[in-house]
């Protein structure tokens, strides 16, 4: 997956949980939250550009960029951000498969190693319900779309993958271990076990 579309992931899954906020103030906890991840406010923004009504029609609302004066939103009245070609785009994107345009032999395979991720993550998801903050929760969002992208894109564990999620996990490990387990049963596997694996 490309770091586009990795940062689009990120854009629209966090999007996707805030409906009846379709306002500049999401806009800006966006980018608070997308500066944890190292997405620029200019290549956030932009991105937002491309995917609006106007553009791709990804996203409900359009947007109006001048990056001297700032941030012009037109909602439309819209109560979601993302549009049904958006929640398609965002399975695509979360299946790997928005930027593939051909079809290979391996991906059934794939689709169904995916899904049985998505089962994992629905599970860790759902712990979002006992978090206690809004960045808590939005943290939990970005940790699993972190580890859904080393279960999926099959590149090779490095040390400290997921270091700057160690004081989250720390705080909310007793909601997380139960969900993590076979995430990490499966990384560990990968890891220790497989002898194709270059580490």
């Amino acid at each position: 997956m490309s770091q586009t579309d990795k940062m689009r992931e990120f854009i629209l899954s966090y999007l996707e949980t805030q409906p009846n906020q379709v306002n500049l103030a999401t806009v800006r906890k966006l980018i608070g939250y997308g500066k944890n991840n190292d997405y620029s406010v200019p290549n956030i923004l932009n991105e937002l550009l491309v995917m609006d009504q106007k553009h791709e029609a990804i996203l409900t609302a359009i947007f109006d960029v001048d990056f001297v004066d700032g941030v012009k939103l037109f909602n439309n009245q819209a109560t979601r951000w993302l549009t049904p070609k958006g929640i398609n785009y965002l399975q695509e994107l979360k299946h790997g498969s928005a930027s593939q345009p051909t079809i290979q032999l391996s991906t059934n395979n794939k689709n169904r190693a995916a899904q049985k991720y998505d089962g994992y993550l629905a599970q860790l998801i759902s712990a979002k319900a006992t978090m206690q903050t809004e960045a808590d929760q939005v943290t939990l969002q970005e940790f699993s779309l972190d580890l859904r992208h080393l279960l999926t894109d099959n590149k090779k564990l490095e040390c400290g993958a997921l270091n700057k999620f160690s004081p989250f996990v720390q705080r909310n490990w007793q909601e997380l271990s139960t969900p993590m387990t076979p995430i990490f049963m499966e990384l560990s596997r990968r890891f220790l076990f497989d002898k194709n694996y270059d580490a």
